[in-house]
């Protein structure tokens, strides 16, 4: 058995970052110094997961999940999508990631994928993880400042905890 999730997830942007054109970018590979390199300094600052930038300066993802952003309108209030970066910012294509995508799009939950500048992580609302250790789990910290947790990160982590116990096979 998979050990449980952290009860109280947060993330932390580190320094390094993916390099969307390398020839292994999108792989999953037996090469993971970087990733572990990441985690350690994530778990140094009391964190779960490290977030890494690609070389464009766009969220890519985390050291062994996928990423989910709430971001803020320009009046500052949670914007009414959850954004994920697309699979072109070297991003592995997670199969929690797809099947989040999936069920978001039949559901009517407001889920995109677009490139979200690095930056635009200092006024998050919210941070979701994707995994199949963690399934689609709301993070209550990012870099130590505390983020929302109910609206739609909930709805979401709520929608893939539903359909996943409905069908332990989906295809």
């Amino acid at each position: 058995p998979a050990p449980a999730p952290a009860a109280a997830p947060s993330v932390v942007l580190v320094p390094w970052t993916r390099n969307e054109r390398a020839a292994t970018a999108g792989l999953k590979t037996t090469s993971y110094a970087e990733n572990v390199v990441a985690l350690r300094r994530a778990l140094a600052a009391g964190a779960g997961e490290a977030l890494l930038a690609n070389t464009r300066g766009e969220l890519c993802e985390g050291t062994g999940s996928n990423v989910v952003v709430q971001l803020r309108d320009e009046r500052g209030a949670p914007a009414p999508e959850l954004v994920t970066p697309p699979l072109s910012s070297g991003c592995l294509a997670g199969v929690t990631r797809a099947l989040l995508l999936r069920w978001a799009s039949e559901e009517g939950l407001p889920l995109v994928e677009r490139a979200i500048p690095v930056e635009a992580l200092e006024g998050a609302a919210a941070v979701l993880l994707t995994s199949s250790l963690r399934d689609v789990q709301v993070q209550t910290a990012l870099d130590g400042r505390p983020l929302a947790t109910d609206g739609l990160p909930a709805r979401a982590a709520e929608l893939f905890a539903r359909r996943a116990a409905e069908d332990v096979d989906p295809t």
